[in-house]
């Protein structure tokens, strides 16, 4: 009865609660796939054609870990050619949102290889 007791103790005080946001993107850059995309280290999808979101990602941590600021990474291809890229903004997820990220012909960004 002692260790039930202890047990169900521990499992209370160890138990951490979490909180969560979630994240899509919609790719609105004429005539480019954008691939492998991530926000920070949280990846966002695998391909987005021109016009196209991606799904809802939900972002879950542990409380008091919001909120979350990334920027935006993917390869940008074209015409057979493909390029690293990051946004030069970051993006804010705080707890409970929903945050959509559009990327456009005018998102600012740079190849950090460069």
């Amino acid at each position: 009865m002692k260790n039930l007791l202890f047990i169900l103790i521990l499992v209370m005080v160890c138990s951490c609660e979490y909180d969560k946001g979630t994240i899509k993107v919609q790719n609105k850059v004429h005539n480019v796939k954008l691939e492998s995309v991530n926000w920070g280290n949280y990846s966002i999808t695998y391909s987005l054609l021109t016009g196209e979101e991606s799904d809802e990602v939900t972002i879950e941590d542990k409380k008091g870990t919001f909120p979350k600021i990334n920027d935006l990474s993917f390869y940008m291809v074209s015409s057979g050619k493909r390029v690293y890229l990051k946004t030069k903004s970051k993006y804010q997820l705080d707890v409970d949102q929903n945050l959509t990220i559009v990327i456009t012909d005018s998102t600012a960004v740079l190849n950090p290889s460069l």
